[in-house]
């Protein structure tokens, strides 16, 4: 009879004594997985989230941020996931230790972590522009303002920031749109010369009427 396909190779990991028995020395022990380190889980505990907060505030007054931010994290922790706008409190407090300290990715993260718990939170969105707005993202920046001032139509220093940061969304979105044209044009030229031709062969003439444009070949 032909031998097992494990034996006929020559690569059989068992050998058998002359009895047939396998030998023991000769089984590969089992590999054993890596036992992951426990996770101790903090039981939450709205009072002493509380607590955390206020001895978070008392460090952010003595201008301790580091400090602060570490106090903010641990009432984050501490609190119910049910307790969303204690939530929305302490994250939105902890980007302000953040925007202190020039983090500003973090800054934006904690405010939107503090938005997913209370959408209609204006100070995170306020704050979140000013993080955008370090971050050289002045269209986000003026979403978040824009969105502060709709609810808090009476509040003049959100206003006063929304018509400054529209005009510089407006010029980004410009720029942003002209080198997409460019490089649309750019590729159509590329295309077109495979023909002898180029976009400048095309014009697009608009329609006062509809407000569509009309196209053209012309030599």
């Amino acid at each position: 009879d032909a031998a097992p396909p494990e034996q006929a190779d020559g690569s059989a990991k068992e050998q058998t004594n002359e009895e047939g028995k396998v030998e023991p020395s000769q089984i590969e022990p089992e590999a054993q997985e890596p036992l992951e380190p426990a996770v101790e889980k903090i039981p939450k505990d709205k009072e002493k989230a509380d607590e955390a907060k206020a001895a978070g505030n008392s460090e952010f007054k003595s201008g301790k941020f580091e400090a602060a931010l570490e106090k903010y994290t641990k009432a984050i922790e501490l609190c119910p996931e049910s307790e969303k706008s204690s939530l929305a409190a302490y994250n939105c407090n902890s980007a302000a230790c953040h925007c202190k300290l020039e983090n500003w990715d973090a800054a934006i993260e904690s405010c939107s972590e503090a938005l997913k718990c209370d959408p209609d939170y204006v100070k995170a969105y306020v704050r979140r522009s000013m993080a955008y707005e370090k971050k050289d993202k002045p269209i986000e920046a003026h979403a978040d303002i824009k969105k502060a001032c709709e609810l808090a139509p009476n509040t003049a220093r959100f206003r006063t920031r929304e018509a400054k940061l529209s005009v510089v969304a407006n010029e980004r979105q410009e720029k942003l749109k002209n080198e997409m044209l460019g490089k649309l044009k750019d590729l159509g030229n590329t295309v077109l010369g495979n023909f002898g031709l180029s976009l400048n062969n095309f014009k697009a003439q608009k329609d006062p009427n509809t407000g569509s444009y009309n196209i053209s070949f012309q030599q």
